[in-house]
Order: C-alpha cells, then structure tokens, then sequence
C-alpha cells in the first residue's frame, strides 16, 4: 500500500514536470521580441536660403536730440519758445541779457583794436627806415638834421620842390582882370633883370581888394615854365596886351613853386645816412636818407604777441555773449516734455524773467531718424557689425515693419543676474508722415548672415565628432555610404549650409529610428520566471504564482513551490 502511494505521488510530480516545461517552452516561443522594425528616411540636398539674425526690443528715440539748457544766470531777453513747437535750424529760440559779459565783450574788442593801431603804426615805421624822393626837384633839407641825429615818425627831413614851372600871383584892375580866361598870355618882366617870359592865365580870383587909390584889383594866377633862368622868390610884374592898350599888373609879386613834396621820417629812430646835400636836384625815386632803431623789432614781436593774447581774451567774451541766444541746433520739433512731461516749464520764465543756470527748458529732436538701443548678449556681441540691416516692428503699428540699420556698437557692457550684455544702436528713417513716435515700444532683428541659393540640409543629418563633419551618403544601388565627410558652412536651428563634398540632388540618409514590439508582454510579467520555479517545487502554479513557486523552488523543497502556486 504504501509502495502504491510512493508511485501515485511519483507519478504526479513527473506529470506536473511534464506540464511546466511544456508551458514554459510555450510563453518563451511567445515572448520572443518581434524582429526590429527599421524606418530609413533619405533627404535631398537642395538649394535654399540661410539667415541668422540677433533681435531685442527697446523704446524709440530721436536720433538727434539736444536739450535746451540755460548756460548761465540771467534775466530772459527773448522767448520764442512754445510746447510742440516746429523749429528751424538756426531759429533763435532764447535771448538773455547778462549787462557784466555784454560790457566785458565791448571793452576787450576796443582793446584789441588800440593794439591792432598800434602794431600797424609800428609796421608802418618798419617800411619807413628809409626815405626817397617822391618828385624831382630842389632838395632843400633841414639845417638841424645830419647823420646821427634823432628822429621821430613826425621829423621832417626836408622839401623837394619841382624847379620846372613856376606861379605868381598879380593883381589886375577889376575891369581888366573880368575880360580875362584862362590860357590867355602874360607877360612876365623880372625885376632886375632884362628877362621877360611869357605866361598863362591859370585862375582868376573872385575876392575883390582895393589899393591905395580905391581902384578895384582881383589877383590874376599866372603860369611860367622855367627855362633854367628862373627861380624861386624872384619878383616879376605881369603886362596883358600891347601898345596903347597894354595894361600892367599894379604891382610885382615873387616867383613860388607850383609843386612841393615835404619828407617827414614816418620812423623813430636815428639818422644812419644822408644821401644828398642841401640844394641839390634829385629825381624821384632817390634814396634821400636811411633810419635804424635796434628796438623796433622787438617792439612789433612784442605787440604781435599782446593782441595774440587779447585776441583769446576777445573769443572768450564773445563766447560769453554767443551763449546768450540759444539756437535750435537743427530741424525739428522742440517739446517742454523732455525736461518736465506733467508741467509745462515754460510757464514759469516769460520775458523778464530771472532764469537760473543749468535749467531745462525742454529739448528739441528730430523725428526723420529715430534710433532703437537692443541689448546684445556678450555670446552675440562679435557678429554685430555697425552697418548691418535691421528690420524693426513696432508694437504700436501692426501689419508693417521698418527697415533699420546698426550704427553703433557699445564697448562697455552690462552685467546683470550674471548675463552681460551690450548696446547695439540702430537708426530707422522715420516715414514722411512721422509715424514713428518717441518712446514707442519695438523689437529690431538684426540680421547677422543671409545667404541665399546655397546648398543646404536639415542640422539632424549632419553628425560632427572630433573636428570632422560627416553624413550617410546615399549610393545609388540603394547602399549607403557612412562617415562621408563634408564641409558645412553658416548654419540655423533647423538648417546648414553644405559648403563642399555634396552636391545638388545627393540623397543623404537621416538617423534611423528603431521600434520594438513584444508579444503578450503585459501577460509575462513575473509568469516566465515562476515556471523556472518548477525543478525546486513540482508546481509551478498561474503565472503569477509560479513566479513565487520558482523561488519555493530554489529553497529545495516543494512545500514552498506549492504554496507558490496556492497564490
């Protein structure tokens, strides 16, 4: 009986060995992953465009912009100024009186101007050193004057007097003297000689004297040319006509010069040489006498370097006086807002009015150009260039954007939360209808790098290990090509420009990506290793279950297997 027993239950635990392996045979079969299913995507290198661009938004502002500030204290002269104001350049918007820099500006140009006399009178003293002759003549000199002597630029020198014609004045009766013209002949008899000259009538005087006698005379004014025989002082009586009808002048008179040239020195300084000696002839042009004096030099360097100096003094003022009438510095719309937006300053300073130094009384800007200050980040800053292309949009505007242009990059940065960046200015031509307004809120794309009809693929396609640039390049057999080496130039987000080792209509294959599938995956979970359960205990039980049958199973008892398969 009890051999019976041991067969039933060795027969059990052979049956049940004989149906966990059966099971665990079978779930291995359907538990084996699905083969890897592989997607191969290709794409074509073609032609297309590249651009790259840096943005940031700012608020708008004038691009020239000056503020009107009173420069010094003063009492306000003239106002032309009024809130949103259209002003030309040039337009005098305020006058001040200040009387102090008025009068200082007055008093140093008179200075300057003695000074300016005075060096002309000493260059003029210079040209002076020495004397010539400015007719022919007589000279006659001075007889206190010789080499060695003093002079000043007032000394006369002496005279030169033409000795070639000669006047004399006769009084004739009135009754002949009216019948008289000019031109007509007179005899000329010298006293103490027997000489006779013929002359002219030059003048005829209109005052009216009488002689001794009551008889009316007018002096008559005759010319004689000299023939070597005459001279000066010599006394002579005039005759008109001849025989019955001769009349004579009442009296003689003496021979004068008709011509004399004095010479004055025009020169301080002393006599160095004298040239001729008095009574002799000399012909115009002659060096008569030459002057020196060792001062006048330093003198003239001296003066030039006073009015030099009086001069800055002279600039001084009048910059002084010019900051007096402030202009408007170029077209434009002038605003009290810049220096107070919620009161209007020029309220406060009418004409007559005290006004304090360094007071704002508003700006003046120009709307043709507005400019946008972006911030750069420091990663960006080297591909910002000043005249780079912008395109800016304006919050305000919808539906239009405005083209721009970088004018100035900032060398100076700014760190903020441990981001430094800088200022990128960028100038936009405002339209002809000044849409564009002060303070406007917009956003500038500067555009970095465009290229167009260029070779291009998608950034996935490229692979880029230990400096070199690689692609899975498309055979035509349907093969493909790996680590193909190629040289990629500007890139984006999405796209890289191939700069050589591909061409046009070359097929490169992207990445592929891999799916896996596995069969009643959810149904195995901890059921496969529960049937390995079975050679410790002899019952694997459910899936579940013999999963802590197995482990019943390994502590070498079936008593531990079968209350696995009990769960």
């Amino acid at each position: 009986m009890k051999l019976g027993r041991k067969k039933k239950w060795i027969i059990v635990v052979l049956a049940a060995m004989l149906c966990g392996a059966g099971t665990y045979f079978y779930i291995h079969k359907k538990s084996q992953p699905a083969v890897a299913a592989t997607q191969q995507t290709t794409m074509k290198v073609s032609k297309g465009a590249i651009t790259s661009t840096v943005s940031g938004t700012s608020q708008l502002d004038a691009k020239d912009k000056q503020n009107i500030v009173i420069p010094v204290d003063g009492i306000i002269k003239t106002m032309n100024l009024t809130q949103n104001q259209a002003v030309k350049k040039g337009d005098v918007l305020v006058e001040l009186s200040v009387p102090s820099t008025e009068t200082n500006l007055k008093e140093a140009q008179v200075t300057l101007q003695q000074l300016e006399k005075e060096l002309a009178e000493l260059q003029n003293e210079l040209n002076h050193m020495s004397m010539s002759a400015s007719i022919s003549g007589k000279l006659t000199l001075a007889s206190n004057l010789d080499v060695g002597s003093q002079v000043n630029k007032t000394t006369k020198i002496g005279t030169i007097s033409d000795t070639t014609e000669f006047k004399v004045k006769l009084p004739f009766s009135l009754q002949e003297a009216v019948q008289l013209q000019k031109g007509d002949n007179v005899e000329l008899s010298v006293d103490g000689y027997l000489l006779s000259k013929v002359g002219s009538v030059n003048t005829i005087g209109r005052e009216i004297k009488a002689d001794a006698g009551g008889n009316k005379l007018v002096d008559v004014e005759v010319l004689v040319s000299n023939d070597g025989t005459l001279s000066a002082g010599l006394k002579v009586k005039g005759s008109i006509g001849s025989g019955d009808s001769k009349v004579e002048s009442s009296e003689q008179a003496a021979l004068e010069y008709v011509r004399t040239a004095a010479i004055f020195s025009e020169a301080s300084g002393t006599i160095k040489s004298m040239k001729f000696k008095d009574g002799e002839t000399v012909k115009q042009g002659d060096l008569i006498a030459t002057i020196f004096n060792d001062d006048l030099q330093n003198n003239i360097i001296s003066k030039q370097a006073a009015i030099e100096s009086q001069k800055i003094r002279v600039d001084d003022a009048q910059q002084k006086v010019n900051q007096l009438t402030i202009t408007a510095p170029f077209d434009g719309v002038f605003s009290a807002d810049f220096a107070n937006s919620k009161n209007n300053v020029l309220r406060n300073y009418p004409v007559g009015a005290q006004i304090e130094a360094n007071t704002t009384l508003g700006a003046v800007a120009s709307l043709s150009t507005m400019q946008l200050a972006i911030a750069v980040d420091e990663l960006d800053l080297t591909s910002v260039k000043v005249g780079q292309k912008v395109t800016v949009k304006v919050d305000a505007i919808s539906g239009k954007s405005f083209d721009g242009e970088v004018t100035s990059v900032s060398n100076v940065g700014t760190t903020t939360n441990g981001v430094t960046t800088y200022d990128a200015v960028v100038a936009i031509p405002n339209t002809p209808q000044n849409d564009l307004k002060y303070a406007m809120t917009s956003t500038a794309e500067i555009y970095i790098q465009d290229k167009k009809d260029i070779l291009v693929l998608p950034i996935q396609a490229v692979t880029t290990s230990k400096g070199k640039t690689t692609v899975s390049l498309k055979k035509a057999d349907g093969t493909a090509i790996e680590g193909h080496e190629i040289k990629i130039g500007l890139r984006s987000k999405t796209q890289v420009e191939v700069v050589s080792g591909l061409a046009e209509g070359d097929e490169v294959v992207m990445p592929t990506r891999r799916t896996t599938t596995t069969n009643q995956q959810q149904m195995m979970q901890g059921g496969f290793p529960g049937g390995a359960g079975f050679p410790g205990g002899a019952a694997g039980g459910g899936f579940q279950g013999g999963g802590t049958g197995g482990t019943g199973g390994t502590g070498g008892t079936g008593g531990s297997g079968t209350r696995g398969g009990g769960g």
